[in-house]
């Protein structure tokens, strides 16, 4: 849309653009179903982050000790 066709129907050039990029991006979309399955890889990771984070606590948490027992006679 020229900017001389944007003012006589009311709409800014920006606004054309934003109208333009909206459904450039609306028409390259992945269909839902492709949607879905990124939403829950991506939960997955971030589940395994939290595995990991968990794990280091865990393992920071725990004391060590200084020394062996040795029984004796």
């Amino acid at each position: 849309m020229s900017e001389e066709n944007a003012r006589a129907t009311g709409e800014s050039v920006y606004g054309a653009f934003r109208t333009a990029f909206h459904e450039l991006g609306r028409a390259m979309a992945p269909p839902e179903k492709v949607e879905k399955h990124f939403r829950e890889a991506r939960k997955h990771i971030l589940m395994g982050l939290r595995e990991m984070i968990d794990d280091r606590i865990h393992k920071m948490s725990q004391t060590e000790s200084k020394g062996t027992s040795v029984p004796v006679d």
